[in-house]
């Protein structure tokens, strides 16, 4: 992962990263480790990735960062994170990380 940059919106809290493929191209991550509705903190993150990859790592981070915010605003980010952790103790579950593969 390239650089990062922590983002607070709506009680949600987020990394927004770069990751290199093996393309040479940059896609967006956004990684949230705190629900805004719910208030639940993930012991690790979830992993939401953009659509689109880039040229530049600069790019990434806008898009990242610009799909975060209208999945928080509009409400969509709701469904696609985990609901409440498993009473188990164990961790929320998260999605595979296709990067790289």
């Amino acid at each position: 992962m390239d650089q990062q940059q922590k983002h607070q919106i709506r009680g949600y809290e987020f990394h927004v990263a770069g990751a290199l493929e093996k393309d040479g191209r940059y896609r967006g991550m956004i990684l949230v480790s705190k629900r805004g509705d719910t208030l639940q903190v993930y012991a690790k993150p979830v992993l939401i990735e953009t659509a689109s990859s880039f040229k530049s790592v600069h790019a990434a981070l806008i898009e990242a960062s610009a799909y975060a915010q209208e999945l928080i605003y509009n409400g969509a980010i709701t469904a696609l994170l985990p609901a409440e952790a498993p009473a188990s103790g164990k961790p929320a579950p998260r999605p595979p990380d296709l990067v790289g593969n």
